[in-house]
C-alpha cells in the first residue's frame, strides 16, 4: 500500500443512486381483455423483462379488407407510493401500406369522448414516441421511442385502452407490434447515498474499493383517496415493485447488500446503459423487490471496484522528462489520469525529502488524460535538502481515486572561484562549476557570463549593424531589457532592409537557441506583420518582438514599428532540451527572413534567406538583479575539471555603479547554474572635472584639460573620449586613453573656439561610457576679457591728447619755467603770467 497524503477520502454521494418503481402489466391473460376482427393475424408473445408471458402481440393485415382490434376495458389507474404521477406506457412499432390505418384510443366510459386518440395511416411508419410526459425510471421509464401518457388526473378511475387496425389496401398491407403495456408510478428523482468511502485495496494497490450506504423504503400496497368522495379511500396492490441501482460505467464487480444480506445480481429484471435524463455515462441494474406482505425499510450497502486512476506521474520540463532539478526551480509534473468519470477534480502533488513534505500544491480542474501541472512556489534553496526526493500525486474527484509516485534528484550547480581582470575592452572572466552534493566537476556546461549594472534601469544592447545582403536582410537586433525575471517580458527590436527597389514578399522564422547556431526545435515561422507592403516604401523597416516565457514554451508577439500594421502572435514549443519559465537560464534568438520577388526577376529566385542572432539574454529566478542594466556578455563551455573562462570584449561595462557578474548555463542533464561566485560589487564610474573655462575670442586656439579619476578596484579603463561643442559637433577625439584601476589621468583637448559670438555648451563623452562624462559652458566674445578693461582707458587718453594738441597749435601760450623737483613733490603751483604779456587769445 503506497503512502498517500492524509486519510482515504470520501467520495461524492451521487456516485451511487437508487430509484423505486411500481407497475401493473396488461397482458393477454388480463381479465376482460378482448380482441375482434377478421382477415388479419394476431399473435401473442412474451419477452418482457419480467418474464411474464403474453406481454405483447403482433398484428398483420394483408391487402384487401381486413381488421383487428385489441381492448382492455378495465385499466386501473392507482396512486403511486413514490410520486403523485401515474402514467400509461407501451411500445408500438410497424409499417403501414396504402389504405391501412393503426390507432389507439384511451377513454373513460365511452369512445365518444377519448382522452387520447392517436392514428397512423397510409405508409406512415410507426417508430414510437415521443412521450407526452417525461416520467419513470429504468426499466419502466419513458424513453424517446415510448408511448407515455400522463393519466394522473384519472387516479382512482378505470380507463379503457383499445388498439384498432384496419386495411382496404390493394398493396402492402399492415404489420405492427405492440408490447410492454404498463400502468406505472416511480420516483421522480433518484435517492443518493448518505455515505461513500474510497480506499485502496490492501492486496492490490492498483484497485480502489468503493463503499456506499443508502436507505430505501417501499411497499406494494397503497391507500389513496377515492375520487368524488369526502372520506372514501381505495386500496391497490401493485403487481410489480422494482428497485434500480445506478453507478458510473467504470465501476466494476458490483455487490449489493440489503439489511446485511447479499442480493443476487445474477438474474436482474434489467440492466445495462442508463438513458434516463438524470444519467450520464452510467449503468443500472434493476432488481425485483416485490414484497406484498409488509412495509420494508431497507439498509443498502453497495460495493464496487475501480482502477487506480493515476496511471503515471513524472517530473518534466516543458513536457520533456527531467529527473534533475535545482534549488529555485519551479517543478513541473506530468500526470496521466485514466478517470472513469470524466469530471474535474483535484490533484494533490507533494514533494518529500527525509519523510517530510517540503513542497505541496493542489491543482484543480484536472481531467482525464495527460496534463502538465506547474508549481508556483520554487524548490527550497537549502543544500541540506539535496539528494533524492519523492514526489507523490493523489487525485480525487468524488468518483475516482488515484495515487502514484516518482522520484527526482535535487542538485545544486554553482560557481566557485569566480575571477575577472583586464580592461573594459578585454575583460577575462572565469571560474569553476561544481555540484554541491559531492563537489564533482560540472563538465560540458554551456552558458554565458553577463555583466550587469545592478539596480539601474534597463538599457539597450545591440548587435553590430549589417550593411549589405542579397534579398531582404536583418541589419541589427537590439535587446531593450536583456536581464529579466518571472512575470516579465524580453523585448527586442530588429530591422529589415530591402537593398533594392524590387518588390519583395517575406516571412520570418524565430528560433530560440541555447548555443549559437544550434537549434533545439523551439521555433516558429510567421508572416511579416502587415504594413511592410512589398518593402519598397521605406529604407528600413523596424519591428518589435515581445517574448514571454511560459511553462509550455515561449509566446511571441511581433509588431511593426516604422511601418505600422497589425501584430502577429505565435507560440514557440519548448523544444528539446526544453526552454520554459520554470528554470532560470540564458539563451539567444536567431531571426531569419526569407524573401522572394513579387513578380520581377531577382537573385532571390526561388528565395533568399538571411539570419542574424540576437545578443544573449539572462532569465534569472534566483536573486534576480532586477532592475538591472545588461552591459555585455561572453559565452563559455566548461572543461574536464569544471573550469570555464570567457572574454568580454564589447567595451560596454564602463559607467556601472554596481557592476555584478552572473554566470548562467545548463549542464547536459538540463540542470541550471543557480549559485553565483562570491565577488564584491565593482564600480566603473569615472569622476570627471575640468578647470574654469575662460572667455574666448572668435576662432581663438584653446586647450582644456579633462581630469579623470577611476573608481574601479579591479578593471582598467581603455577608452575613446570626444569633445563636442554645441552647433559644431565633435571637435576632437582621443583614443587609447588608458586609466589603470584606482588612478587618475589628465587629458588635454586642443581646439579653436567657434567663429561666432555666443555661449556654447561643451560635452565630453565616450562611446564606451553609459552617460556624458562632464559638460561645461564656453563664452565667445569679440576680444579677450582683459582687453575689454584696457580699451576704455586707451580711448579716453587718446581723446585728451587730441584736445591738447588743438589748444597748443591755436593759442601758443608763453613758456613756463619748469617747477623744481621740490615743488613737484610738495605739490606747489606755477606762477601765472602777467596778463599784460600774454599774447594768447581767448579761447572763449
Amino acid at each position: 500500500m503506497p503512502p498517500v497524503v492524509g486519510q482515504d477520502p470520501n467520495g461524492t454521494l451521487v456516485a451511487f443512486n437508487a430509484t423505486r418503481a411500481q407497475f401493473d402489466l396488461y397482458t393477454q391473460q388480463t381479465p376482460g381483455r378482448a380482441d375482434s376482427g377478421a382477415g388479419g393475424t394476431l399473435t401473442w408473445f412474451g419477452g418482457n423483462f419480467t418474464g411474464v408471458s403474453g406481454t405483447g402481440f403482433d398484428v398483420t393485415l394483408p391487402n384487401g379488407n381486413a381488421g383487428e382490434n385489441v381492448t382492455w376495458p378495465i385499466v386501473i389507474i392507482p396512486h403511486g407510493n413514490f410520486s403523485s404521477t401515474t402514467y400509461l406506457k407501451f411500445d408500438w412499432r410497424g409499417s403501414l401500406g396504402n389504405g391501412t390505418k393503426a390507432s389507439y384510443l384511451v377513454y373513460n366510459g365511452t369512445r365518444l369522448a377519448t382522452i387520447f386518440n392517436i392514428t397512423r395511416i397510409n405508409q406512415t411508419p410507426i417508430t414510437g414516441g415521443p412521450p407526452s410526459v417525461n416520467a419513470g425510471t429504468p426499466p419502466v421509464g419513458c424513453g424517446a421511442t415510448d408511448e407515455c401518457l400522463d393519466v394522473s388526473r384519472f387516479i382512482g378511475f378505470n380507463l379503457t385502452l383499445t388498439f384498432l387496425f384496419s386495411s382496404n389496401s390493394t398493396g402492402k398491407g399492415l404489420s405492427v407490434r405492440v408490447s410492454d403495456i404498463e400502468v406505472a408510478s416511480a420516483d421522480l428523482t433518484p435517492s443518493s447515498s448518505f455515505s461513500h468511502s474510497m480506499r485502496f485495496d490492501p492486496t492490490n494497490s492498483t484497485r480502489v474499493i468503493h463503499n456506499a450506504d443508502l436507505t430505501l423504503q417501499y411497499n406494494a400496497t397503497v391507500t389513496y383517496r377515492k375520487p368524488n368522495t369526502a372520506t372514501g379511500h381505495l386500496n391497490h396492490t401493485w403487481a410489480q415493485t422494482v428497485v434500480s441501482y445506478y453507478y458510473p460505467d467504470s465501476y466494476q464487480q458490483i455487490a449489493i447488500k440489503q439489511n446485511g444480506t447479499s442480493l443476487s445480481l445474477a438474474s436482474p429484471l434489467a440492466q445495462g446503459k442508463c438513458s434516463a435524463s438524470f444519467c450520464t455515462n452510467s449503468q443500472f441494474i434493476a432488481l425485483n423487490m416485490t414484497s406484498p406482505n409488509a412495509v420494508l425499510k431497507a439498509n443498502i450497502n453497495i460495493a464496487a471496484n475501480t482502477v487506480n486512476i493515476e496511471a503515471g506521474v513524472q517530473t518534466t520540463l516543458g513536457g520533456v522528462p527531467t529527473s534533475y532539478w535545482g534549488p529555485g526551480d519551479n517543478l513541473q509534473v506530468k500526470v496521466n489520469l485514466r478517470q472513469g468519470v470524466n469530471v474535474t477534480g483535484s490533484n494533490i502533488v507533494s514533494a518529500n525529502k527525509t519523510g517530510v513534505v517540503r513542497l505541496t500544491q493542489t491543482f484543480t480542474a484536472t481531467k482525464r488524460g495527460i496534463s502538465l501541472e506547474n508549481f508556483t512556489n520554487p524548490l527550497p534553496q537549502d543544500t541540506a535538502l539535496l539528494g533524492l526526493w519523492t514526489l507523490n500525486s493523489t487525485f480525487i474527484n468524488g468518483y475516482d481515486y488515484g495515487f502514484n509516485s516518482t522520484t527526482f534528484t535535487l542538485e545544486q550547480l554553482g560557481v566557485t572561484g569566480f575571477t575577472y581582470s583586464g580592461s573594459n575592452q578585454r575583460l577575462s572572466t572565469g571560474g569553476t562549476l561544481t555540484y554541491a552534493s559531492n563537489s564533482a566537476a560540472a563538465i560540458n556546461v554551456n552558458g554565458y557570463v553577463f555583466a550587469v549594472d545592478r539596480g539601474s534601469g534597463a538599457a539597450p544592447i545591440s548587435t553590430p549593424t549589417i550593411t549589405s545582403g542579397t534579398g531582404i536582410y536583418v541589419s541589427n537586433i537590439t535587446l531593450l531589457n536583456g536581464v529579466f525575471t518571472s512575470g516579465g517580458q524580453l523585448i527586442m527590436t530588429f530591422t529589415l532592409i530591402n537593398p533594392t527597389t524590387t518588390a519583395m514578399e517575406a516571412n520570418l522564422t524565430i528560433d530560440h537557441e541555447w548555443v549559437s547556431n544550434v537549434s533545439h526545435g523551439s521555433n516558429t515561422t510567421i508572416a511579416v506583420p502587415s504594413g511592410s507592403d512589398t518593402f519598397t516604401r521605406l529604407q528600413q523597416y523596424v519591428y518589435r518582438l515581445n517574448a514571454t516565457f511560459t511553462p509550455g514554451g515561449i509566446q511571441i508577439i511581433v509588431t511593426g514599428i516604422s511601418s505600422g500594421g497589425n501584430s502577429i502572435s505565435a507560440n514557440l514549443p519548448p523544444g528539446n532540451p526544453p526552454v520554459t519559465s520554470l528554470r532560470q537560464h540564458s539563451g539567444l534568438f536567431k531571426i531569419t527572413v526569407t524573401s522572394e520577388p513579387v513578380s520581377a526577376s531577382s537573385p532571390c529566385v526561388p528565395s533568399c534567406s538571411n539570419s542574424l542572432e540576437s545578443p544573449a539574454y539572462a532569465y534569472v529566478l534566483v536573486n534576480p538583479p532586477v532592475p538591472g542594466r545588461l552591459l555585455a556578455s561572453g559565452s563559455f563551455t566548461s572543461v574536464s575539471d569544471g573550469s570555464f573562462s570567457t572574454i568580454i570584449s564589447s567595451g560596454k561595462i564602463l559607467g556601472a555603479r554596481k557592476l555584478t557578474f552572473l554566470s548562467l548555463g545548463r549542464d547536459p542533464s538540463g540542470l541550471a547554474i543557480t549559485v553565483q561566485g562570491k565577488t564584491s560589487q565593482e564600480s566603473t564610474l569615472l569622476q570627471s572635472s575640468i578647470d574654469s573655462i575662460p572667455t574666448a575670442t572668435q576662432n581663438q586656439a584653446m586647450t582644456i584639460t579633462l581630469h579623470l579619476a577611476s573608481n574601479s578596484t579591479t578593471i582598467d579603463m581603455n577608452m575613446t573620449i570626444s569633445l563636442n561643442i554645441e552647433g559644431r559637433g565633435v571637435v576632437q577625439s582621443q583614443s587609447g586613453i588608458y586609466i589603470p584601476r584606482g588612478t587618475t589621468k589628465d587629458v588635454s583637448f586642443n581646439f579653436n573656439a567657434p567663429p561666432s559670438v555666443g555661449v556654447y555648451s561643451l560635452t565630453f563623452f565616450s562611446p564606451d561610457y553609459g552617460a556624458p562624462l562632464i559638460t561645461g559652458t564656453l563664452q565667445v566674445s569679440v576680444l579677450q576679457s582683459s582687453l575689454q578693461v584696457i580699451i576704455p582707458a586707451i580711448i579716453g587718453l587718446a581723446a585728451a591728447i587730441v584736445i591738447l594738441l588743438i589748444f597748443l597749435f591755436r593759442k601758443k601760450p608763453q613758456a613756463v619755467l619748469e617747477p623744481s623737483a621740490k615743488d613737484k613733490q610738495s605739490g606747489g603751483k606755477t606762477t601765472k603770467p602777467s596778463p599784460r604779456s600774454s599774447s594768447s587769445k581767448s579761447l572763449t
